[in-house]
């Protein structure tokens, strides 16, 4: 394609018909990831039904991961097709998986929380209830995160100084859970000769984990930038 062709094309819609296409469903893998933080939401505040919530949110959010595996599924099918400019390919199939490593965490941490309210916790409810609520405000930074970036795949293409405050607001929220996140080490760490062995771990791997969806949707919304400059925004 030559230069003043590509540029008649960016000027009538920017994206090619497969890149908007890979942004649509990217945005769908948003979509049931924000659906999933906010089953985690419920789950670690204590719903008022106990184990038999958390097992339907936790059933719920395993469907939500299937679903978004399809969606990742029917990407590389379309990648493979060459529906997506070769110099891009790699930083869109990044993308798809970053949005997509939320679902994974988040279906992860539900079935940690419902291992560990199936058997729980021995002679640690106070503690508990501060790291429960320290993760919820980790996943709700995340779920603000998330809105975002559904909101740089509607705009992106059609206002870069938009897009990069949105990209911006989306790494300011991370470096907040990061903050958040250290406390919570430092909380955990302080309390070892107070825990047993289990559950020094669970609050290790469940905070980590939390954590990383917000570094996801960090990394996501980089790539959205990335993607926008490459095709010359």
């Amino acid at each position: 394609m030559s230069a003043m062709n590509q540029m008649i094309r960016r000027v009538k819609g920017f994206f090619q018909l497969g890149e908007r296409d890979a942004f649509t469903r990217i945005d769908e893998l948003a979509r049931l990831g924000e659906e999933s933080l906010h089953l985690l939401v419920k789950i670690l505040t204590n719903s008022p039904n106990g184990l038999s919530d958390i097992e339907t949110c936790t059933n719920r959010i395993s469907l939500l991961e299937k679903q978004g595996d399809k969606i990742v599924q029917s990407l590389e099918e379309m990648f493979g097709k060459g529906s997506i400019s070769a110099l891009l390919m790699r930083e869109f199939e990044r993308l798809a998986d970053s949005v997509d490593g939320v679902l994974d965490r988040a279906h992860a941490l539900s079935r940690q929380i419902r291992r560990v309210t199936k058997r729980p916790l021995r002679e640690a409810k106070e503690f508990d209830a501060i790291i429960r609520k320290d993760q919820v405000r980790l996943i709700e930074i995340g779920l603000v995160q998330l809105q975002g970036l559904r909101k740089l795949f509607n705009i992106a293409g059609s206002d870069m100084r938009q897009s990069l405050e949105l990209a911006k607001r989306i790494e300011l929220l991370e470096e907040q859970g990061d903050d958040i996140k250290d406390n919570m080490l430092d909380e955990i760490y302080g309390s070892w000769e107070a825990l047993d062995y289990a559950s020094f771990h669970n609050y290790l791997e469940t905070t980590i984990e939390a954590d990383d969806i917000l570094d996801r949707c960090e990394d996501a919304s980089d790539l959205v930038i990335v993607i926008m400059k490459g095709l010359g925004a």
